[in-house]
């Protein structure tokens, strides 16, 4: 249960009471023992940002390996999470994940959320019959989907600020900012709802043309920023060093700059904003158009 507030929607967000996979509480999944699973994560929660393991990988014949991020192959590898460095999940984002069951009928997979404070099961595949013996090493990789590619250098450059709200401006109309107040815009202009009029894109591009993108986040917040209809790849950040993945949804950090590449290859205006909805919900919004 969620009980939204303007103190939370000004910072991280409100995080629910109950944690669930497809609505169950660590529900049990059996697969046979030594056979080869592949596990589709997606994070719908809209605020938590979760950091999973996934226990019992490594042992008794176990192993794990991630093919894939939200809905691409990888173009470069993700390394395997360990308690000591679990892969975060923002809102939107997905995973997937190709494991090798135990050798042991009973044996367990358990999708794992950890905080400093706490270790949570939140889903447990479970060992059945008689082993198998299948092995990772038979996996082919994942043929690439169509998607245009690009040369990053020399492209134009579009900068964009995620950050406060300046004061005084309040919601008009719609979905969004239907909380009844904003703290968060995109380039100092909050969305004023799905149903107002007369707002410009906060990006404009031309159809078939490559560009960057800028992404610089003014705030001590973390925001999963998710585009709709185009699809990108990071190419720089001031702060860390990102897997140039395919990818709709960038988790961009606090003080962060990221710098993502895309060729606008399908027309229209399309959303873009945080994933986390009570962020969205009182400004951080816009759209991008492609013509």
């Amino acid at each position: 249960m969620k009980l939204y507030s303007a103190r939370a929607a000004a910072r991280a967000g409100t995080l629910g009471t109950v944690m669930t996979a497809n609505w169950r509480q660590n529900p049990v999944y059996e697969h046979r023992a030594g056979s080869l699973v592949r596990l589709r994560l997606g994070a719908t929660d809209t605020t938590r940002f979760y950091r999973l393991t996934f226990d019992g990988v490594e042992k008794d014949g176990a192993a794990g390996r991630i093919i894939g991020a939200d809905g691409h192959p990888l173009r470069e590898a993700l390394p395997w999470p360990t308690p000591d460095a679990p892969i975060t999940v923002a809102p939107g984002q997905r995973l997937d994940i190709a494991i090798r069951m135990p050798d042991t009928e009973g044996s367990d997979v358990v999708v794992t959320y950890r905080t400093a404070q706490r270790i949570r099961p939140l889903a447990t595949l479970r060992a059945t019959g008689s082993s198998l013996g299948r092995s990772l090493a038979e996996l082919s990789p994942l043929p690439p989907n169509d998607v245009p590619d690009f040369d990053p250098n020399g492209l134009e450059v579009v900068e964009m600020v995620f950050g406060w709200s300046p004061d005084g401006l309040k919601p008009d109309n719609g979905f969004c900012g239907s909380l009844g107040y904003t703290f968060w815009s995109i380039d100092r202009q909050p969305w004023q709802g799905d149903a107002a009029k007369g707002i410009a894109p906060v990006a404009d591009l031309k159809l078939g043309r490559p560009y960057v993108l800028r992404l610089r986040n003014e705030s001590p917040n973390d925001h999963p920023i998710h585009l709709h209809g185009q699809v990108f790849r990071p190419l720089r950040s001031n702060k860390r060093t990102l897997p140039s993945n395919w990818t709709d949804t960038i988790v961009l950090n606090r003080r962060e700059t990221i710098d993502i590449g895309l060729v606008a290859d399908n027309p229209g205006d399309w959303a873009f904003h945080c994933h986390v909805i009570e962020h969205q919900k009182t400004g951080l919004a816009g759209f991008v158009r492609v013509s």
